[in-house]
Protein backbone atom coordinates (compact mmCIF):
# COMPACT_ATOMS: atom_id res chain seq x y z
CA UNK A 1 0.00 0.00 0.00
CA UNK A 2 2.68 2.40 0.80
CA UNK A 3 4.65 1.52 -2.67
CA UNK A 4 1.86 2.26 -4.30
CA UNK A 5 0.82 5.36 -2.82
CA UNK A 6 4.05 6.88 -3.61
CA UNK A 7 3.17 6.58 -6.98
CA UNK A 8 0.85 8.74 -6.90
CA UNK A 9 2.39 11.09 -4.48
CA UNK A 10 5.61 11.41 -7.53
CA UNK A 11 2.81 12.27 -10.07
CA UNK A 12 3.54 9.31 -12.09
CA UNK A 13 0.50 6.67 -11.20
CA UNK A 14 -0.69 6.19 -14.41
CA UNK A 15 3.17 5.28 -15.48
CA UNK A 16 3.62 3.15 -13.04
CA UNK A 17 0.24 0.94 -13.71
CA UNK A 18 1.52 0.88 -17.16
CA UNK A 19 4.84 -0.27 -16.47
CA UNK A 20 2.90 -2.91 -14.24
CA UNK A 21 0.56 -4.38 -16.71
CA UNK A 22 3.58 -4.36 -19.80
CA UNK A 23 5.81 -6.57 -16.74
CA UNK A 24 2.74 -8.32 -14.74
CA UNK A 25 1.93 -9.83 -18.74
CA UNK A 26 5.65 -10.30 -19.24
CA UNK A 27 6.57 -12.37 -16.30
CA UNK A 28 3.40 -14.51 -16.58
CA UNK A 29 4.00 -15.63 -19.80
CA UNK A 30 7.70 -16.30 -19.34
CA UNK A 31 6.91 -18.02 -16.03
CA UNK A 32 4.15 -20.23 -17.88
CA UNK A 33 7.03 -21.96 -20.20
CA UNK A 34 9.71 -21.06 -18.05
CA UNK A 35 9.79 -23.13 -14.82
CA UNK A 36 8.61 -25.82 -16.44
CA UNK A 37 11.37 -25.79 -18.44
CA UNK A 38 13.76 -25.28 -15.63
CA UNK A 39 12.37 -28.31 -13.84
CA UNK A 40 13.01 -30.60 -16.96
CA UNK A 41 16.02 -29.34 -17.47
CA UNK A 42 17.49 -30.15 -13.45
CA UNK A 43 15.76 -33.52 -14.36
CA UNK A 44 17.46 -34.14 -17.56
CA UNK A 45 21.13 -33.83 -18.33
CA UNK A 46 20.97 -34.50 -22.31
CA UNK A 47 18.24 -31.66 -22.20
CA UNK A 48 20.08 -29.29 -19.91
CA UNK A 49 23.08 -29.32 -22.61
CA UNK A 50 20.72 -29.07 -25.56
CA UNK A 51 18.91 -25.76 -23.94
CA UNK A 52 21.90 -24.29 -22.73
CA UNK A 53 23.09 -22.73 -25.53
CA UNK A 54 19.80 -21.51 -26.35
CA UNK A 55 19.14 -19.20 -23.00
CA UNK A 56 23.16 -18.38 -23.87
CA UNK A 57 22.03 -16.64 -26.99
CA UNK A 58 18.59 -15.28 -25.64
CA UNK A 59 20.18 -13.94 -22.39
CA UNK A 60 23.18 -12.32 -23.74
CA UNK A 61 22.04 -11.02 -27.00
CA UNK A 62 21.83 -7.17 -26.55
CA UNK A 63 18.43 -5.59 -25.37
CA UNK A 64 18.50 -3.70 -28.74
CA UNK A 65 18.73 -6.26 -31.06
CA UNK A 66 15.80 -7.84 -29.78
CA UNK A 67 13.73 -4.59 -30.73
CA UNK A 68 14.13 -4.74 -34.56
CA UNK A 69 12.77 -7.89 -35.69
CA UNK A 70 9.66 -7.75 -33.51
CA UNK A 71 9.41 -4.61 -34.38
CA UNK A 72 8.92 -5.54 -38.15
CA UNK A 73 6.47 -8.32 -37.22
CA UNK A 74 4.82 -6.86 -34.50
CA UNK A 75 5.32 -3.29 -35.10
CA UNK A 76 6.02 -0.33 -32.80
CA UNK A 77 4.31 -0.70 -29.11
CA UNK A 78 3.21 -2.37 -26.36
CA UNK A 79 3.02 -5.93 -28.11
CA UNK A 80 6.35 -5.74 -29.34
CA UNK A 81 7.23 -4.89 -25.49
CA UNK A 82 6.02 -7.35 -23.82
CA UNK A 83 7.29 -10.34 -26.29
CA UNK A 84 11.07 -8.51 -25.89
CA UNK A 85 10.47 -8.58 -22.34
CA UNK A 86 9.44 -12.35 -21.87
CA UNK A 87 12.39 -13.47 -24.25
CA UNK A 88 14.79 -11.67 -22.25
CA UNK A 89 13.41 -12.26 -18.59
CA UNK A 90 12.78 -15.88 -19.02
CA UNK A 91 16.29 -17.60 -18.76
CA UNK A 92 16.70 -16.48 -15.18
CA UNK A 93 13.93 -18.46 -13.99
CA UNK A 94 15.07 -21.54 -16.48
CA UNK A 95 18.54 -21.40 -15.11
CA UNK A 96 18.07 -20.95 -11.21
CA UNK A 97 14.65 -23.41 -11.40
CA UNK A 98 17.33 -26.32 -12.83
CA UNK A 99 19.62 -24.91 -10.32
CA UNK A 100 17.51 -25.69 -7.67
CA UNK A 101 16.70 -28.57 -8.94
CA UNK A 102 19.89 -30.10 -9.31
CA UNK A 103 20.83 -28.50 -5.87
CA UNK A 104 18.81 -31.59 -3.65
CA UNK A 105 20.92 -33.87 -2.42
CA UNK A 106 21.38 -37.19 -4.69
CA UNK A 107 20.42 -39.13 -0.64
CA UNK A 108 17.41 -36.97 -0.53
CA UNK A 109 16.21 -38.22 -3.79
CA UNK A 110 17.22 -42.11 -3.54
CA UNK A 111 15.60 -42.61 -0.08
CA UNK A 112 12.27 -41.29 -1.98
CA UNK A 113 12.92 -43.77 -4.62
CA UNK A 114 13.44 -46.71 -2.35
CA UNK A 115 9.98 -46.15 -0.60
CA UNK A 116 8.23 -46.47 -3.96
CA UNK A 117 7.73 -42.92 -5.15
CA UNK A 118 6.97 -42.62 -8.42
CA UNK A 119 8.36 -40.06 -10.90
CA UNK A 120 6.27 -37.79 -10.65
CA UNK A 121 5.68 -37.90 -6.51
CA UNK A 122 9.58 -37.50 -6.45
CA UNK A 123 8.93 -34.51 -8.17
CA UNK A 124 6.23 -32.80 -5.86
CA UNK A 125 6.54 -34.19 -2.50
CA UNK A 126 10.58 -33.64 -2.79
CA UNK A 127 12.55 -31.83 -5.47
CA UNK A 128 9.76 -28.68 -5.98
CA UNK A 129 9.45 -28.38 -2.17
CA UNK A 130 13.48 -28.64 -1.49
CA UNK A 131 14.07 -26.21 -4.86
CA UNK A 132 11.30 -23.59 -3.55
CA UNK A 133 13.12 -21.23 -2.22
CA UNK A 134 15.63 -21.53 -5.63
CA UNK A 135 12.43 -21.45 -7.74
CA UNK A 136 11.14 -18.05 -5.93
CA UNK A 137 14.50 -16.83 -6.19
CA UNK A 138 13.98 -17.20 -10.25
CA UNK A 139 10.91 -15.41 -10.53
CA UNK A 140 12.25 -12.65 -8.83
CA UNK A 141 15.26 -12.52 -11.04
CA UNK A 142 12.46 -12.91 -14.19
CA UNK A 143 10.64 -9.80 -12.29
CA UNK A 144 13.77 -8.20 -12.24
CA UNK A 145 14.52 -8.80 -15.86
CA UNK A 146 11.31 -7.68 -17.13
CA UNK A 147 11.84 -4.93 -15.51
CA UNK A 148 14.68 -3.82 -16.83
CA UNK A 149 13.31 -4.80 -20.38
CA UNK A 150 10.58 -2.74 -19.78
CA UNK A 151 12.36 0.48 -19.75
CA UNK A 152 14.40 -0.28 -22.65
CA UNK A 153 11.36 -0.81 -24.56
CA UNK A 154 10.63 2.74 -24.30
CA UNK A 155 12.53 2.74 -27.24
CA UNK A 156 10.01 1.06 -29.90
CA UNK A 157 6.76 3.40 -27.95
CA UNK A 158 6.00 0.97 -24.56
CA UNK A 159 4.26 2.67 -22.13
CA UNK A 160 5.19 3.60 -18.28
CA UNK A 161 7.88 4.68 -16.76
CA UNK A 162 10.80 3.99 -19.26
CA UNK A 163 9.74 6.39 -21.66
CA UNK A 164 9.80 9.24 -19.09
CA UNK A 165 13.57 7.74 -17.99
CA UNK A 166 14.38 8.09 -21.63
CA UNK A 167 12.74 11.49 -22.45
CA UNK A 168 14.54 12.83 -19.72
CA UNK A 169 17.99 10.88 -20.67
CA UNK A 170 17.77 12.78 -23.61
CA UNK A 171 18.02 15.56 -22.58
CA UNK A 172 20.49 15.00 -19.43
CA UNK A 173 17.59 15.42 -16.55
CA UNK A 174 19.03 13.53 -13.54
CA UNK A 175 16.72 14.57 -11.53
CA UNK A 176 13.82 13.33 -13.39
CA UNK A 177 15.55 10.60 -14.35
CA UNK A 178 16.11 9.41 -10.83
CA UNK A 179 12.41 9.94 -9.61
CA UNK A 180 10.89 7.77 -12.21
CA UNK A 181 13.84 5.19 -12.06
CA UNK A 182 12.54 5.29 -7.95
CA UNK A 183 9.60 4.66 -8.67
CA UNK A 184 10.89 1.47 -11.02
CA UNK A 185 12.57 0.30 -7.68
CA UNK A 186 9.88 0.82 -5.71
CA UNK A 187 7.33 -0.99 -7.99
CA UNK A 188 10.33 -4.16 -7.81
CA UNK A 189 10.90 -3.75 -4.25
CA UNK A 190 6.70 -4.37 -3.92
CA UNK A 191 6.58 -7.33 -6.34
CA UNK A 192 9.56 -8.83 -4.95
CA UNK A 193 8.68 -9.09 -1.22
CA UNK A 194 4.79 -9.87 -2.06
CA UNK A 195 6.16 -12.69 -3.90
CA UNK A 196 8.30 -13.97 -0.79
CA UNK A 197 6.67 -13.34 1.98
CA UNK A 198 3.27 -15.49 -0.08
CA UNK A 199 5.76 -18.41 -0.19
CA UNK A 200 6.74 -17.84 4.04
CA UNK A 201 2.94 -17.38 5.01
CA UNK A 202 2.23 -20.95 2.60
CA UNK A 203 4.94 -22.40 4.78
CA UNK A 204 3.87 -20.64 8.19
CA UNK A 205 0.01 -21.95 7.09
CA UNK A 206 1.15 -25.65 7.18
CA UNK A 207 3.04 -25.57 9.99
CA UNK A 208 0.28 -23.98 12.33
CA UNK A 209 -2.38 -27.00 10.97
CA UNK A 210 -4.33 -24.63 8.43
CA UNK A 211 -5.33 -22.31 10.83
CA UNK A 212 -4.29 -19.02 8.50
CA UNK A 213 -5.77 -20.87 5.61
CA UNK A 214 -9.15 -21.07 7.72
CA UNK A 215 -9.35 -17.55 7.90
CA UNK A 216 -8.10 -16.44 4.58
CA UNK A 217 -10.28 -18.44 2.06
CA UNK A 218 -13.93 -16.95 3.50
CA UNK A 219 -12.21 -13.60 2.81
CA UNK A 220 -11.68 -14.11 -0.95
CA UNK A 221 -15.71 -13.97 -2.06
CA UNK A 222 -15.99 -10.83 -0.27
CA UNK A 223 -12.59 -9.61 -1.49
CA UNK A 224 -13.38 -10.61 -5.48
CA UNK A 225 -17.16 -8.54 -4.77
CA UNK A 226 -15.21 -5.51 -3.59
CA UNK A 227 -12.67 -5.17 -6.57
CA UNK A 228 -15.69 -5.78 -9.03
CA UNK A 229 -17.15 -3.08 -7.43
CA UNK A 230 -14.14 -1.14 -7.43
CA UNK A 231 -12.82 -1.64 -11.35
CA UNK A 232 -16.50 -0.24 -12.24
CA UNK A 233 -16.35 2.49 -10.13
CA UNK A 234 -13.04 3.71 -11.83
CA UNK A 235 -14.59 2.85 -15.18
CA UNK A 236 -17.45 5.16 -14.47
CA UNK A 237 -16.51 8.16 -12.64
CA UNK A 238 -13.02 10.61 -13.54
CA UNK A 239 -12.49 10.83 -9.55
CA UNK A 240 -12.29 7.19 -8.55
CA UNK A 241 -10.00 6.97 -12.28
CA UNK A 242 -7.47 9.47 -10.67
CA UNK A 243 -4.55 9.52 -8.03
CA UNK A 244 -5.52 12.73 -5.87
CA UNK A 245 -3.02 15.55 -6.02
CA UNK A 246 -0.91 17.34 -8.11
CA UNK A 247 2.98 14.84 -7.52
CA UNK A 248 4.32 17.80 -5.26
CA UNK A 249 6.87 14.80 -3.99
CA UNK A 250 8.04 14.11 -7.47
CA UNK A 251 8.96 17.65 -7.78
CA UNK A 252 11.16 17.67 -4.27
CA UNK A 253 13.02 14.27 -5.13
CA UNK A 254 13.89 15.38 -9.01
CA UNK A 255 15.24 18.78 -7.50
CA UNK A 256 17.29 17.25 -4.68
CA UNK A 257 18.62 14.84 -7.28
CA UNK A 258 19.68 17.72 -9.58
CA UNK A 259 20.98 19.80 -6.47
CA UNK A 260 23.53 16.42 -5.76
CA UNK A 261 24.58 16.12 -8.67
CA UNK A 262 25.38 19.57 -9.03
CA UNK A 263 27.44 19.20 -5.95
CA UNK A 264 29.12 16.53 -6.76
CA UNK A 265 30.19 17.81 -9.83
CA UNK A 266 31.41 20.95 -8.91
CA UNK A 267 33.12 19.17 -5.56
CA UNK A 268 34.50 15.60 -6.41
CA UNK A 269 35.91 16.47 -10.27
CA UNK A 270 39.67 15.75 -8.97
CA UNK A 271 39.01 12.83 -6.54
CA UNK A 272 37.06 11.38 -9.27
CA UNK A 273 39.19 11.58 -12.53
CA UNK A 274 42.27 10.64 -10.33
CA UNK A 275 40.40 7.23 -9.49
CA UNK A 276 39.37 6.93 -13.10
CA UNK A 277 42.51 7.80 -14.50
CA UNK A 278 44.70 5.42 -12.27
CA UNK A 279 42.10 2.60 -13.13
CA UNK A 280 42.16 3.34 -16.78
CA UNK A 281 45.92 4.26 -17.31
CA UNK A 282 46.77 1.47 -15.00
CA UNK A 283 44.88 -1.72 -15.77
CA UNK A 284 42.25 -1.29 -18.83
CA UNK A 285 44.77 0.22 -21.44
CA UNK A 286 47.64 -2.24 -20.81
CA UNK A 287 45.26 -4.76 -21.02
CA UNK A 288 43.24 -3.81 -23.56
CA UNK A 289 46.29 -2.91 -26.22
CA UNK A 290 47.76 -6.30 -24.97
CA UNK A 291 44.44 -7.87 -26.86
CA UNK A 292 44.75 -5.29 -29.82
CA UNK A 293 47.34 -5.16 -30.63
CA UNK A 294 48.61 -8.71 -30.32
CA UNK A 295 47.83 -10.70 -33.96
CA UNK A 296 44.50 -12.05 -33.73
CA UNK A 297 45.75 -15.46 -34.28
CA UNK A 298 47.72 -15.24 -30.80
CA UNK A 299 45.07 -13.77 -29.19
CA UNK A 300 42.79 -16.80 -30.50
CA UNK A 301 45.21 -19.34 -29.44
CA UNK A 302 45.58 -18.39 -26.06
CA UNK A 303 41.76 -17.98 -25.88
CA UNK A 304 41.27 -21.52 -26.83
CA UNK A 305 44.33 -22.72 -24.28
CA UNK A 306 42.59 -21.26 -21.59
CA UNK A 307 39.48 -22.86 -22.56
CA UNK A 308 40.90 -26.41 -22.81
CA UNK A 309 43.25 -25.72 -19.09
CA UNK A 310 40.01 -24.20 -17.45
CA UNK A 311 37.44 -26.17 -18.95
CA UNK A 312 38.34 -29.39 -21.10
CA UNK A 313 38.66 -30.01 -24.50
CA UNK A 314 34.83 -29.66 -25.63
CA UNK A 315 34.97 -26.06 -23.78
CA UNK A 316 38.04 -25.54 -25.78
CA UNK A 317 36.45 -26.38 -29.28
CA UNK A 318 34.04 -24.40 -28.42
CA UNK A 319 35.97 -21.73 -28.00
CA UNK A 320 37.70 -21.87 -31.42
CA UNK A 321 34.32 -21.98 -32.87
CA UNK A 322 33.56 -18.73 -31.08
CA UNK A 323 36.94 -17.43 -31.83
CA UNK A 324 36.68 -17.71 -35.74
CA UNK A 325 33.11 -16.39 -35.90
CA UNK A 326 34.36 -13.59 -33.93
CA UNK A 327 37.01 -13.15 -36.59
CA UNK A 328 34.45 -13.69 -39.31
CA UNK A 329 31.99 -10.80 -38.51
CA UNK A 330 34.84 -8.35 -39.03
CA UNK A 331 34.35 -6.17 -35.46
CA UNK A 332 37.79 -8.72 -34.09
CA UNK A 333 39.15 -4.93 -33.12
CA UNK A 334 36.23 -3.60 -31.02
CA UNK A 335 35.39 -7.03 -30.01
CA UNK A 336 38.69 -7.44 -28.24
CA UNK A 337 38.03 -3.57 -26.67
CA UNK A 338 34.42 -4.73 -25.31
CA UNK A 339 36.27 -8.58 -23.40
CA UNK A 340 39.20 -6.41 -21.89
CA UNK A 341 36.29 -4.12 -20.24
CA UNK A 342 34.16 -6.79 -19.39
CA UNK A 343 36.61 -8.82 -17.71
CA UNK A 344 37.70 -5.89 -15.88
CA UNK A 345 33.99 -5.53 -14.82
CA UNK A 346 32.89 -9.77 -14.35
CA UNK A 347 36.00 -9.89 -12.06
CA UNK A 348 35.15 -6.85 -10.02
CA UNK A 349 31.82 -8.35 -9.88
CA UNK A 350 32.92 -11.77 -8.40
CA UNK A 351 35.56 -10.22 -5.57
CA UNK A 352 32.26 -7.93 -4.19
CA UNK A 353 29.89 -10.52 -4.98
CA UNK A 354 31.96 -12.97 -2.94
CA UNK A 355 32.57 -11.14 -0.09
CA UNK A 356 29.35 -9.38 0.34
CA UNK A 357 27.74 -13.23 -0.74
CA UNK A 358 29.70 -14.78 2.26
CA UNK A 359 28.51 -11.70 4.75
CA UNK A 360 24.92 -12.25 3.53
CA UNK A 361 24.94 -16.23 3.85
CA UNK A 362 26.27 -16.02 7.62
CA UNK A 363 24.35 -13.51 8.54
CA UNK A 364 20.20 -13.21 8.86
CA UNK A 365 20.38 -10.05 9.76
CA UNK A 366 22.70 -8.88 6.98
CA UNK A 367 20.74 -10.69 4.63
CA UNK A 368 17.38 -8.76 5.84
CA UNK A 369 19.15 -5.28 5.90
CA UNK A 370 21.24 -5.87 2.16
CA UNK A 371 18.87 -7.85 0.24
CA UNK A 372 16.23 -4.62 -0.48
CA UNK A 373 18.94 -2.54 -1.07
CA UNK A 374 20.20 -4.94 -3.77
CA UNK A 375 16.41 -5.81 -5.33
CA UNK A 376 16.76 -1.74 -6.09
CA UNK A 377 20.00 -1.86 -7.47
CA UNK A 378 19.45 -4.66 -9.69
CA UNK A 379 16.17 -3.34 -11.08
CA UNK A 380 17.06 0.43 -11.61
CA UNK A 381 17.09 0.81 -15.56
CA UNK A 382 20.73 0.39 -16.45
CA UNK A 383 19.95 3.67 -18.29
CA UNK A 384 19.63 5.49 -14.82
CA UNK A 385 23.03 4.39 -13.86
CA UNK A 386 24.77 6.03 -16.86
CA UNK A 387 23.72 9.53 -15.30
CA UNK A 388 25.38 9.82 -12.28
CA UNK A 389 28.30 7.97 -13.37
CA UNK A 390 28.84 10.36 -16.19
CA UNK A 391 28.28 14.01 -13.66
CA UNK A 392 30.81 11.75 -11.89
CA UNK A 393 33.46 9.97 -14.14
CA UNK A 394 32.82 11.82 -17.88
CA UNK A 395 32.02 10.03 -21.23
CA UNK A 396 34.84 7.34 -20.93
CA UNK A 397 34.87 3.37 -20.84
CA UNK A 398 35.31 3.84 -16.99
CA UNK A 399 31.97 4.94 -16.54
CA UNK A 400 30.43 2.13 -18.29
CA UNK A 401 32.43 -0.46 -16.63
CA UNK A 402 31.29 1.47 -12.69
CA UNK A 403 27.24 1.25 -14.63
CA UNK A 404 28.00 -2.77 -15.44
CA UNK A 405 29.39 -3.03 -11.89
CA UNK A 406 27.07 -1.84 -10.08
CA UNK A 407 24.19 -3.18 -12.25
CA UNK A 408 25.47 -6.79 -12.29
CA UNK A 409 26.66 -7.25 -8.67
CA UNK A 410 23.57 -8.04 -7.29
CA UNK A 411 22.17 -11.02 -8.60
CA UNK A 412 26.21 -12.35 -7.84
CA UNK A 413 26.06 -11.20 -4.42
CA UNK A 414 22.33 -12.91 -3.88
CA UNK A 415 23.11 -16.22 -5.80
CA UNK A 416 26.56 -16.53 -3.93
CA UNK A 417 24.84 -15.38 -0.44
CA UNK A 418 21.94 -18.68 -1.25
CA UNK A 419 24.60 -20.64 -2.13
CA UNK A 420 26.35 -20.29 1.29
CA UNK A 421 23.32 -20.46 3.42
CA UNK A 422 22.33 -23.89 1.86
CA UNK A 423 25.54 -25.51 3.16
CA UNK A 424 24.06 -27.74 6.18
CA UNK A 425 24.42 -26.71 9.64
CA UNK A 426 26.00 -30.00 10.57
CA UNK A 427 29.03 -29.58 8.11
CA UNK A 428 29.35 -26.19 9.71
CA UNK A 429 29.01 -27.11 13.44
CA UNK A 430 31.40 -30.34 12.40
CA UNK A 431 33.74 -27.91 11.43
CA UNK A 432 33.23 -25.53 14.39
CA UNK A 433 34.07 -28.33 16.41
CA UNK A 434 37.26 -29.39 14.64
CA UNK A 435 38.79 -26.19 16.21
CA UNK A 436 38.75 -24.64 12.62
CA UNK A 437 38.20 -21.03 13.13
CA UNK A 438 35.74 -18.32 10.87
CA UNK A 439 38.05 -17.80 7.94
CA UNK A 440 39.02 -21.38 7.85
CA UNK A 441 35.05 -22.58 7.97
CA UNK A 442 34.49 -20.15 4.97
CA UNK A 443 37.44 -21.01 2.70
CA UNK A 444 37.67 -24.60 3.77
CA UNK A 445 33.98 -25.57 3.68
CA UNK A 446 31.09 -22.90 3.12
CA UNK A 447 32.53 -21.62 -0.74
CA UNK A 448 34.03 -25.30 -1.49
CA UNK A 449 30.68 -26.40 -0.87
CA UNK A 450 28.60 -23.72 -2.72
CA UNK A 451 31.04 -23.58 -6.46
CA UNK A 452 27.79 -24.80 -8.48
CA UNK A 453 26.54 -21.85 -6.95
CA UNK A 454 29.41 -19.76 -7.76
CA UNK A 455 30.26 -20.77 -11.30
CA UNK A 456 26.04 -19.42 -11.51
CA UNK A 457 26.98 -16.29 -9.71
CA UNK A 458 30.14 -15.99 -12.85
CA UNK A 459 27.84 -17.03 -15.22
CA UNK A 460 24.63 -14.61 -14.47
CA UNK A 461 27.07 -11.16 -13.39
CA UNK A 462 28.83 -11.96 -17.12
CA UNK A 463 25.69 -11.91 -18.77
CA UNK A 464 24.61 -9.01 -16.96
CA UNK A 465 27.52 -7.00 -17.52
CA UNK A 466 27.37 -8.12 -21.35
CA UNK A 467 23.64 -6.85 -21.64
CA UNK A 468 25.26 -3.58 -20.23
CA UNK A 469 28.06 -3.19 -23.20
CA UNK A 470 25.10 -1.26 -25.74
CA UNK A 471 24.55 1.44 -22.95
CA UNK A 472 28.00 1.87 -22.45
CA UNK A 473 28.16 2.86 -25.85
CA UNK A 474 25.99 5.95 -25.31
CA UNK A 475 28.92 6.96 -22.76
CA UNK A 476 32.13 6.81 -24.87
CA UNK A 477 32.55 3.05 -24.12
CA UNK A 478 32.63 2.21 -27.92
CA UNK A 479 33.76 -0.54 -29.42
CA UNK A 480 30.93 -3.06 -29.72
CA UNK A 481 27.94 -1.08 -27.49
CA UNK A 482 28.75 1.82 -29.67
CA UNK A 483 28.28 -0.33 -33.24
CA UNK A 484 25.07 -1.75 -32.08
CA UNK A 485 23.59 1.62 -30.99
CA UNK A 486 24.90 3.31 -34.48
CA UNK A 487 23.68 0.08 -36.17
CA UNK A 488 20.16 0.54 -35.05
CA UNK A 489 19.75 4.39 -35.00
CA UNK A 490 21.29 5.29 -38.72
CA UNK A 491 20.32 2.79 -41.25
CA UNK A 492 23.35 2.40 -43.72
CA UNK A 493 25.40 0.50 -40.71
CA UNK A 494 22.27 -1.81 -39.90
CA UNK A 495 24.78 -4.94 -41.04
CA UNK A 496 27.48 -3.44 -38.55
CA UNK A 497 25.73 -3.06 -35.97
CA UNK A 498 23.79 -6.81 -36.49
CA UNK A 499 27.80 -8.28 -36.70
CA UNK A 500 28.56 -6.51 -33.20
CA UNK A 501 25.63 -8.00 -31.50
CA UNK A 502 26.74 -10.85 -32.94
CA UNK A 503 30.24 -10.54 -31.97
CA UNK A 504 28.90 -9.54 -28.48
CA UNK A 505 26.57 -12.83 -28.11
CA UNK A 506 29.86 -15.50 -29.64
CA UNK A 507 31.65 -13.54 -26.38
CA UNK A 508 28.59 -14.09 -24.15
CA UNK A 509 28.80 -18.10 -25.26
CA UNK A 510 32.19 -18.82 -25.18
CA UNK A 511 32.71 -17.66 -21.18
CA UNK A 512 30.06 -18.98 -20.70
CA UNK A 513 30.81 -22.57 -22.08
CA UNK A 514 34.15 -22.42 -20.21
CA UNK A 515 32.87 -21.68 -16.55
CA UNK A 516 30.13 -23.92 -17.16
CA UNK A 517 32.50 -26.72 -17.89
CA UNK A 518 34.86 -25.43 -15.02
CA UNK A 519 32.69 -25.96 -12.47
CA UNK A 520 32.12 -29.63 -13.83
CA UNK A 521 35.48 -30.57 -13.55
CA UNK A 522 35.96 -29.36 -10.20
CA UNK A 523 32.34 -31.15 -8.73
CA UNK A 524 34.24 -34.48 -10.49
Amino acid sequence: MAGFAFFGLQGLWQESMDTLALTLSAVLVALLFAIPLGVWAGLSDRFNRIITPFLDFMQTMPTFVYLAPLTLIFLIGPASAVIATVIYAAPPAIRITAHGIRSVPETTVEAADSMGSTRWQSLVKVLLPMAKRTVVMGVNQTIMAALAMVTIAALIDAPGLGKTVMQALQSLDVGTAFNAGLAIVVMAIVLDRVTTASSTRAEQARNSGGRFIKWRRPLLGPGAVGVVVLIYLSHTYLWAAQFPGDGTTGTHIANAADSVTTWAQDNLSGITNAFRDAITNGLLNPFQSLLTDSPWWLVGAALVGIGVVVGGWRSGITTAVCVGLLVGTGVWSDAMTTLASTVVATVLVMVLGIAFGVWMGRSTMVDRLLRPTLDAAQVMPPFVYLVPFLALFGATRFTAIVAAVVYAVPVAIKITADGVRAVPETTVEAATAAGCNTWQIITKVQLPMARSALALATNQGLIYVLSMVVVGGLVGAGALGYDVVAGFSQGELYGKGLAAGLAIVLLGVMFDRITQAAARRTRA
